[in-house]
């Protein structure tokens, strides 16, 4: 009997022990805690930021009120952000109570949310413009070996096509103030042929970062096979190493190449040059990949009617535009049958339009 209440004991008291454990480690603030110091800290950076001059000091300052407000020390913030950053469940449960408490004093405030600010917010996977992005919407990087880079690959399929164009689109914002509080972003394309292409930026603090990558036109005609990319934070500071990164609201937009239409904003030249001038005629050469794209239009005598004919695939042809003609007609779209080897231009009767409807009306003689 007394050996069975001392087992009966023992069990309470682990169970009081065990309920009485906190669920983070001593020294680590709290989900709730951690959630409300965040919160306060996105609206001392948004102060800060309105503020006319010395940003960074004013951002110092009202970090440090944050911390004087939650009786915590900068330390023991830095240890909480390392500790949530290295466990996705809890850091997502924690930085999405944070967006939605920031969203909702915003809309308190009248102000319109970032979501409705953005013009790339409602895009979808689908379309010639699209938000291809799969990963997660946010992360954070820590000045450590092992959560110093976030990265992802991405593998093409039949919706992308030759010479399409990206921008790889991320909020940053540095939790702490550091005199190197910076990152290196990198956007990486592999083609067919094991072409590479690839574009960089830097990553500030609280800024909307934009990695812009439109493919010259050596590769424009190349198949893209897989892209990749990556957020680095150095961990070579041996002092004063950067404050945690949060990454949030990643994009990567996809954008089809459109078809090339000549006009006089299409060309490279100035507005004045081109007032100047009495005549000014427009070169397009198309491209084989694009004569889906287009039509000759032409007269057809024995239908008595205007017909369209596919361009032929083994032809090159080339579009000539007079955009400017002070002594005539002008807007004309004509096409030329081309073989710029042995420079031989040939007129083919008819216009050239583009296929789409809303398109046709812009060639046709004015």
């Amino acid at each position: 009997m007394i050996r069975v209440a001392a087992r009966l004991l023992f069990l309470v008291f682990s169970l009081f022990f065990w309920a009485c454990t906190p669920s983070v480690p001593s020294g680590i603030l709290s989900e709730e805690k951690m959630t409300d110091v965040l919160v306060d800290i996105h609206l001392a950076q948004g102060m800060a930021e309105a503020q006319s001059e010395n940003t960074d000091v004013a951002r110092y300052k009202y970090i440090q009120a944050v911390f004087q407000k939650h009786r915590i020390t900068e330390a023991e913030f830095d240890s909480s952000m390392v500790y949530y950053s290295g466990r996705a469940e809890k850091f997502t449960f924690v930085y999405n109570n944070v967006v939605n408490r920031v969203q909702a004093q915003a809309e308190r405030m009248g102000l319109e949310s970032v979501e409705k600010q953005d013009k790339f917010e409602s895009l979808t996977s689908e379309g010639d413009t699209a938000n291809i992005w799969l990963g997660k919407d946010f992360t954070c990087l820590a000045a450590n070996p092992v959560q110093c880079v976030y990265s992802f690959q991405m593998k093409t399929d039949s919706t992308f096509k030759a010479g399409d164009s990206f921008i790889w689109r991320f909020r940053s914002q540095f939790v702490g103030r550091s005199m190197n509080n910076e990152a290196i972003a990198l956007l990486s394309f592999q083609y067919e042929t094991d072409t590479v292409a690839a574009v960089t930026e830097l990553v500030g603090n609280n800024a909307e970062n934009e990695l812009k990558y439109f493919p010259d036109k050596s590769i424009d005609s190349l198949n893209l096979r897989t892209i990749s990319g990556y957020i680095y934070l150095p961990t070579n500071h041996d002092a004063d190493k950067p404050k945690p990164l949060l990454i949030s609201k990643m994009q990567l937009i996809r954008m089809h190449k459109r078809i090339e239409e000549m006009t006089q904003d299409s060309i490279a030249m100035s507005s004045s040059l081109f007032h100047l001038v009495d005549e000014c005629v427009g070169w397009l050469h198309i491209k084989p990949e694009d004569y889906k794209d287009y039509a000759i239009s032409k007269y057809d005598p024995k239908f008595g009617e205007v017909v369209e004919q596919d361009l032929d695939p083994k032809k090159r042809y080339t579009g000539l535009r007079i955009l400017k003609n002070r002594r005539g007609n002008k807007g004309s779209l004509f096409v030329l049958e081309t073989n710029l080897d042995t420079n031989v231009w040939n007129q083919i009767d008819g216009e050239l339009i583009v296929k789409n409807s809303k398109n046709v009306a812009r060639y046709k003689k004015s």
